[in-house]
C-alpha cells in the first residue's frame, strides 16, 4: 500500500476551496492505474470533448479519455447539447460567441455521479467542486473557451461530439464490501465508503482511495482531507474515524 502525495496545480480559473490557497483549481491525487483529481472552478471552465479510444490511437496515436465526476458542492455544468444540431452551426457558434445558447445545462448537487464518456460535450460552472476520475489520457478538444486566447480544436472535436441531447442517467448504487459501487463502467469503477467508526477493505483489483471528509486513523497514522491510498491487488486496509472516502479502480483485465 502506498501513500500518494496530492500535487496541487495553480490555475487562472482556479478556486479557493480545496485547501491549498486561492487560485489552486486541481489537485492531482493520482497519476496510475486512473488518473484522480479534485477541481475547483471559479468560473467556467472551457467546453469540451474527449475522443473514444479508437479515434485517438488512429488519429493521435495514444488512448482516449473516459470520465466522472462526483459533486462536491452545488451549480451549474454543461452536458451535451439543448438540441440537435449540426457541425457547422456549432462551427459559427464557436466562432462567434453564441454556442452557449445551444448547450444543455444542468443544476447538480453533492453526491451526484456525472458519466463523461468520450464523446460528450461538457463544461464544469464556477464554484463547481468535484472529484474527478478518468482514464490515464490528456486528449481534450476545446470547443469553445468564453474567448479565451488559447487554441480551440473545433474540427476533431466535431469528429468525435454527439451533437444531440444526451439524458444524464442517475447512478444506480449497489452494495459492495464496506459501500457501494455508485458507477461501473467497461473503463473505471467508482466507490463510495462512509467510515462510521471503523472500515475494512481488500480489493482484488488496484483500488485509489481517498479522504473526502472527516478524519481517519490508520495505525497510529492520522490521515487528513484529500489524502489518497493506493492499494495493489490482493492489499487490505482498516481505518478508524469518522468520515468518506471515494474508492475508484480499474475493469478487471
Amino acid at each position: 500500500m502506498r501513500h500518494l502525495a496530492p500535487r496541487p496545480v495553480e490555475r487562472p480559473w482556479g478556486g479557493s476551496g480545496l485547501g491549498f490557497g486561492p487560485g489552486v483549481g486541481e489537485v492531482w491525487l493520482a497519476e496510475a492505474p486512473l488518473l484522480v483529481k479534485l477541481l475547483d472552478p471559479a468560473a467556467w471552465l472551457s467546453v469540451q470533448v474527449h475522443p473514444p479510444h479508437a479515434y485517438a490511437l488512429r488519429v493521435e496515436g495514444k488512448p482516449g479519455k473516459h470520465e466522472a465526476w462526483y459533486v462536491l458542492a452545488p451549480g451549474e455544468i454543461v452536458y451535451g447539447f439543448a438540441r440537435p444540431v449540426g457541425p457547422e452551426e456549432v462551427r459559427r457558434r464557436a466562432l462567434e460567441g453564441s454556442l452557449g445558447e445551444v448547450l444543455h445545462r444542468v443544476r447538480v448537487v453533492p453526491g451526484q455521479v456525472v458519466y463523461l464518456p468520450a464523446g460528450t460535450v461538457h463544461a464544469l460552472g464556477p464554484g463547481v467542486r468535484v472529484y474527478e476520475v478518468q482514464t490515464p489520457s490528456d486528449l481534450t478538444y476545446r470547443l469553445y473557451d468564453y474567448g479565451r486566447p488559447r487554441e480551440l480544436h473545433l474540427e476533431k472535436a466535431l469528429e468525435v461530439a454527439r451533437l444531440e441531447p444526451t439524458p444524464l442517467l442517475g447512478a444506480t448504487p449497489e452494495p459492495v464490501e464496506g459501500g457501494e459501487r455508485l458507477l461501473s463502467t467497461p473503463f473505471f469503477h467508482l466507490y463510495r465508503y462512509p467510515l462510521r467508526g471503523r472500515l475494512s477493505l481488500r480489493s482484488e483489483l488496484p483500488l485509489l482511495l481517498t479522504l473526502l471528509e472527516g478524519e481517519a486513523r490508520l495505525g497510529e497514522e492520522v490521515l487528513h482531507p484529500p489524502a489518497t491510498l493506493l492499494l495493489e491487488p490482493g492489499e487490505g486496509v482498516e481505518l478508524r474515524g469518522e468520515g468518506l472516502l471515494l474508492g475508484a479502480s480499474p475493469p478487471a483485465p
